[in-house]
Parts: structure tokens; C-alpha cells; sequence
């Protein structure tokens, strides 16, 4: 009986070890931490291959290299700067200014090693769209660094967007030849109203559609698709003006449409 004391005291202290051992495992196997970290990378790659290319692809013959060197200073390693910011012009080059740089995307070959593939569009003054390969090395907590010059690669085609039906069974013609009217003149009063009474008799009672106070102009209603039976989702397609250059354009909204009365309302516009 003297022992046992002892046993009870030594067995609580085994699984004791054995609780703390087993957190210890639970908490490096934990793959959040991981996660985390590289997807923390991965946006300082893309961030920084996105400003870089921005600057990389700015030529002007009339730059000083000292000058080129010090804008792309902060994104590349020292040793390969010289490398990264050569740029020798000719007599006659062109001026190219940047537009805009985007992100398309990212592979990664090893450990924080990562390519990023950027699409550049840039005026010379011609409009021109290029796509480069950035290489791009990460240090957590510190930052990151491109290591050598973008290779550069024909853009491509942006991708064709497969249409995605509702599900519904599409809205009879005679629903929507009376419907089209009531579409026609609640388009016009957003695009023309001045204020939220402007649509009092063509939006649904509790809807926070608002007016574009006269900034475009409705020119013609050009395609109307429904599905449902009610509430509709409807589908337009319509001509506008932008009131203060003339421009004309197209414009595609969908709408939520109830019907009450033999009368059709506007619920929302997306």
C-alpha cells in the first residue's frame, strides 16, 4: 500500500508528458501558420511585380540611367540592379508611358522563388498591351525582390466567360411586350431623374434605386430577357449618352421586376 501513492503520483505524471507531447505535435502539425505565410508571399510577389513592371516598362530616352536606376531601386536585389535597369535607347525612340499593370498569374518554382505574369498596357502614343515574367524572391517579414529582367511574352486572349442561365424557364412574349414599355421609361427617369420622386412610379416600395441625376441620357432600349413568373429576372440591354461629352455607349443591367396591379415595378438594378 506504500507504493501506491507513488503509482498514482508517477502515472499522472506520464500522462501529463504525454498531453504535453501531444500538443507539441498538434501544434507543428497545424498547417494554418504555413498557409498563412505562403499566402502572405505570394501577395508581396504579386504586389511587387505589379509596381515593378509599372516602372520597368516606362522608357524615356531622354531619362538619365541614374535617374532609372533610383525609380527601380526599391524593387530589385543590388546585385542584379545594373542587370534589371539597363535600358539604351535610340535617337528616335519613343517615349513609352504606363497605362496600367495588372496581375495574371503566379508559379512558383522553389521555396519563395516565384514567377509573376503581369500584363502592361502602355501608350507610345500608340496603345500597345504587353505581358512579362517577373521573377520574384520573398523574405517573410521583410519583403521582396525582383531578381532579374522580366521576360517578355505575347499577351493573350482574355478568357470567354460561359453563360450561366438561372435556371428558370424564360418569361412568355406577351409578358414581356407588356413589360417593355414600363422598362422603357423607368430606364429613362434613372438615367434622367433628378431625385428619388422621379422613380416614384417605376420602383417597388422599399427598393433604394436612385437616380444618375441627368448625367446620362437614355437613347433606346435594345434587348429585354425575362425569366420567372414573378418576380422576373430581367436582362437589358440599352443605348445611353453621357451627358456631358455626347459620347454614346452601351450599357447591360439586370433587374429584379414585380408586378402588382397589371403594373410593373423595379425592385433592384445590378
Amino acid at each position: 500500500m506504500r507504493w501506491f501513492p507513488k503509482l498514482v503520483l508517477w502515472s499522472m505524471l506520464t500522462l501529463s508528458c504525454l498531453g504535453a507531447v501531444s500538443t507539441l505535435l498538434n501544434t507543428e502539425a497545424d498547417p494554418a501558420p504555413i498557409l498563412l505565410k505562403r499566402t502572405l508571399e505570394q501577395q508581396m510577389a504579386i504586389q511587387t511585380a505589379v509596381s515593378f513592371a509599372r516602372e520597368w516598362m516606362r522608357w524615356d530616352g531622354e531619362e538619365l540611367p541614374e535617374a532609372r536606376v533610383q525609380r527601380l531601386k526599391p524593387y530589385v536585389t543590388p546585385d542584379a540592379l545594373n542587370r534589371v535597369s539597363a535600358l539604351q535607347p535610340e535617337q528616335k525612340a519613343k517615349r513609352q508611358e504606363i497605362i496600367s499593370s495588372e496581375f495574371v498569374a503566379l508559379t512558383s518554382s522553389s521555396g519563395s522563388r516565384y514567377t509573376v505574369r503581369i500584363r502592361v498596357i502602355a501608350a507610345t502614343p500608340e496603345r500597345v498591351v504587353w505581358e512579362a515574367d517577373v521573377p520574384v524572391w520573398v523574405q517573410a517579414g521583410k519583403g521582396a525582390a525582383v531578381t532579374a529582367p522580366p521576360l517578355i511574352r505575347l499577351p493573350q486572349e482574355p478568357p470567354a466567360v460561359p453563360e450561366t442561365g438561372s435556371g428558370e424557364s424564360a418569361a412568355s412574349a406577351e409578358v414581356k411586350q407588356r413589360m417593355r414599355p414600363a422598362i422603357e421609361s423607368f430606364l429613362k427617369a434613372v438615367c434622367e431623374g433628378k431625385d428619388a420622386d422621379s422613380l416614384f412610379n417605376y420602383v417597388a416600395t422599399g427598393s433604394n434605386v436612385k437616380p444618375l441625376e441627368g448625367r446620362l441620357r437614355f437613347i433606346a432600349l435594345d434587348r429585354l430577357e425575362a425569366t420567372g413568373t414573378g418576380p422576373y429576372q430581367v436582362a437589358v440591354t440599352f443605348s445611353a449618352q453621357d451627358a456631358a461629352t455626347g459620347f454614346r455607349f452601351t450599357q447591360m443591367w439586370k433587374l429584379t421586376v414585380t408586378e402588382e396591379n397589371k403594373k410593373f415595378f423595379v425592385g433592384s438594378v445590378e
